[in-house]
């Protein structure tokens, strides 16, 4: 599979700014609040080939890789990549000890993976188009991974979440422009048009085109928010306007709170596209 992992990808890596403190809370927060549930639902739409060799491309703490594992027949070889080195470091020590199927994991730009080619069967990347700079030379990357008639899936959010709406519209009550366009950020390519364009552009014939729901839920919503970059933003604006914030941010997502807690609800584009 390899091409050659060491210093190369090292210094591919050194720096992009997720600590290993940063990764570990999005993996006790922001994973199961929402990106299991995205990745089951996906999951849950999808048939894998038995015994496949699936690649999880941007899998930041490996939560979809883990999913994969669940669903996969046979005994197959699931590869997990990142461009953060904290978000793969946690993702390795959250490998299930008893799967069937094989694991790898590298940290890597997803511009240059350092992966034969025509190596996998499958190809994901759960929320993380929105987030690569160079979008086509992205796609021809993955699609020089792929083997020939290969299958690429893909999610982005369809709208913009409630959730991170209301961080948005409390910093902007607050005179932060600047923080509510970052806390909008995700779901900046949400046009599902535009999406599927790209996806013909790069070489894939788009076979599929769905919808996944899901419900982002959590107990508390600080604890929610400080899992993401708008959480040092926030805090970043001194301890008093900072609660101001927070305090506005929960009061913006009270129509979603039940004695169960907040439930809040967002909606993904799901894309099927075959590798020509």
């Amino acid at each position: 599979m390899s091409r050659g992992l060491g210093e190369r990808i090292v210094a591919q890596n050194k720096n992009f700014d997720i600590t290993a403190a940063a990764a570990a809370d999005y993996q006790n927060k922001a994973v199961p609040a929402m990106f299991e549930p995205l990745a089951r639902a996906t999951m849950a739409k999808i048939d894998l080939p038995e015994g496949g060799h699936v690649i999880d491309i941007a899998c930041g703490t490996g939560v979809a890789a883990r999913i994969i594992a669940e669903h996969l027949p046979g005994t197959g070889h699931i590869v997990g990549t990142d461009i953060s080195e904290a978000m793969v470091a946690v993702a390795m020590r959250s490998e299930p000890s008893h799967s069937r199927h094989r694991f790898t994991w590298f940290a890597s730009d997803v511009v240059d993976m350092p992966c034969d080619g025509e190596t996998f069967d499958i190809a994901f990347v759960q929320q993380g188009l929105q987030f690569f700079p160079d979008k086509p030379a992205a796609l021809a990357e993955i699609a020089r991974v792929l083997k020939p008639g290969g299958v690429f899936y893909v999610t982005c959010w369809a709208e913009i979440s409630p959730f991170n709406g209301s961080i948005a519209d409390a910093l902007e009550a607050a005179g932060e422009a600047d923080a509510a366009g970052k806390a909008r950020a995700p779901f900046s390519f949400r046009d599902g048009d535009m999406i599927a364009t790209l996806l013909g552009e790069a070489g894939f014939a788009v076979e599929r085109r769905d919808t996944v729901e899901l419900f982002r839920r959590f107990g508390n919503p600080k604890d929610q928010v400080m899992s993401l970059p708008a959480g040092k933003d926030i805090v970043a604006l001194g301890e008093t306007r900072a609660e101001t914030v927070f305090w506005d941010i929960e009061r913006r997502l009270s129509p979603y709170l039940s004695d169960e807690g907040y439930a809040v609800p967002q909606k993904a584009h799901l894309f099927g596209a075959r590798r020509l």
